[in-house]
């Protein structure tokens, strides 16, 4: 099994108000990492269609060491680590040019037929693809538990673009939604040190919005609870430091 390695230059339009990478830019180039490598092993977006069938993502883990800037040149690797018959887990790093690692991830994946609904089995579609058991990130994608104490509520209107081709809201701008809780003073003095998502049920365009319910466990840990009034849809586990220019 071989990394899927690339390189790739921060534009402007990925970056924030401070020049520093977004996150939900962060995400979409793990999801394009991704798409490309399974594409190239005979289980991407080809297959995918041929069969009516769709990687839907379970669960992210991701470790921010230090964002990049824009026109940075980062160096992008992703590679399969692990395959149960029902889960997959694929290990994502983003280093700078001289090796050094700015952000280690994880995440665990499910296949689902399209016309059933329903989860398949890989070995029934003969999705028998080499992995590498190396772990860019140790995780075992802890069952986040749900927010006990509210102190926060946020609604956050769904927009026609955060709809991707499987016609439900794309898991990037899940950690973008959860970004959006914190206030502009906050992110200013912290940075984004952890995230972990728990994935549970999709959402549409007709659910107009939804709610972000926040606790805060410390100054610095949050759970982050996304949903409509009938369905939870990810629950999130966020934790900061101290910016580095304070620090």
């Amino acid at each position: 099994m071989e990394k899927l390695i690339k390189e790739h230059i921060i534009s402007n339009y990925e970056c924030d108000r401070n020049e520093n990478i977004k996150i939900i830019s962060v995400f979409h180039l793990l999801q394009n990492m991704a798409d490309e490598h399974a594409e190239k092993l005979n289980a991407g977006y080809t297959f995918c269609k041929e069969n009516h069938l769709a990687w839907i993502g379970r669960a992210y883990h991701i470790k921010i060491f230090s964002l990049p800037k824009i026109f940075d040149k980062i160096i992008l690797e992703t590679w399969p680590c692990a395959r149960t018959p029902l889960t997959a887990v694929r290990e994502f790093l983003i280093k700078d040019v001289s090796g050094k690692i700015l952000i280690r991830a994880s995440s665990q994946w499910a296949m689902i037929d399209t016309i059933k609904m329903k989860p398949i089995k890989f070995d029934n579609y003969n999705l028998t693809y080499d992995v590498l058991p190396e772990r860019a990130l140790e995780t075992n994608f802890i069952k986040i538990q749900n927010p006990q104490n509210i102190t926060s509520e946020k609604q956050i209107q769904i927009r026609e673009d955060d709809i991707d081709s499987n016609g439900h809201v794309n898991n990037c701008v899940y950690p973008m939604w959860a970004m959006e809780t914190f206030s502009r003073q906050y992110k200013e003095n912290f940075a984004l040190d952890e995230m972990e998502i728990n994935f549970k049920k999709p959402v549409f365009k007709e659910d107009n919005f939804v709610t972000a319910k926040t606790q805060n466990l410390n100054d610095d840990e949050f759970i982050i609870s996304v949903g409509t009034a009938e369905k939870e849809a990810a629950l999130i586990k966020v934790k900061f430091r101290i910016a580095e220019y304070l620090s």
